[in-house]
């Protein structure tokens, strides 16, 4: 890894928490769809919030050069940020899950709600990934008072 650019290794270092996150994003969804009989769309919003905020916290301490100051405004930057991207996730869930339904029983395949929810949320998870590590980098990094980063 020595040889990798430093924003490489801190994407891999970031993509190994969003992972954990992922994991943990995952089990909650699939627990609010099975055993709350909640819709995949309200329960995406709920488990996908509460890893979210855990990964940035965490990546803050883990992975990124963190500037001085302002974590309360950090948190509530990256907390905006998130609810936007997770109601567009969670539409796209949604979206996902009905239209996958309607397909398999068209092609005569019974999937649950719960295995429909899983597969919508791999789909929706990889331009998530891309998009935490940069607006997270951004938070994290940038000086608020002076605007630059902690690079210079």
């Amino acid at each position: 890894m020595r040889n990798l650019p430093p924003w490489l290794i801190n994407f891999l270092k970031f993509g190994g928490l969003s992972g954990l996150g992922w994991i943990a994003d995952t089990c909650i969804l699939l627990l609010l769809v099975r055993l709350a009989g909640m819709a995949p769309f309200a329960a995406n919003i709920i488990s996908s919030s509460i890893a979210a905020l855990s990964v940035f916290l965490l990546s803050r301490e883990k992975v990124f050069n963190k500037a001085a100051g302002g974590m309360g405004l950090r948190v509530a930057g990256y907390l905006a940020y998130t609810l936007s991207v997770i109601l567009i996730a969670s539409a796209g869930v949604g979206m996902i899950t009905a239209w996958l339904g309607g397909l398999a029983r068209a092609e005569g395949v019974a999937l649950s709600a719960t295995a429909l929810a899983a597969i919508a949320k791999v789909l929706v998870t990889p331009p998530q990934l891309i998009l935490n590590f940069l607006v997270s980098r951004f938070l994290i990094e940038r000086d608020l008072k002076g605007g630059g980063s902690v690079h210079g």
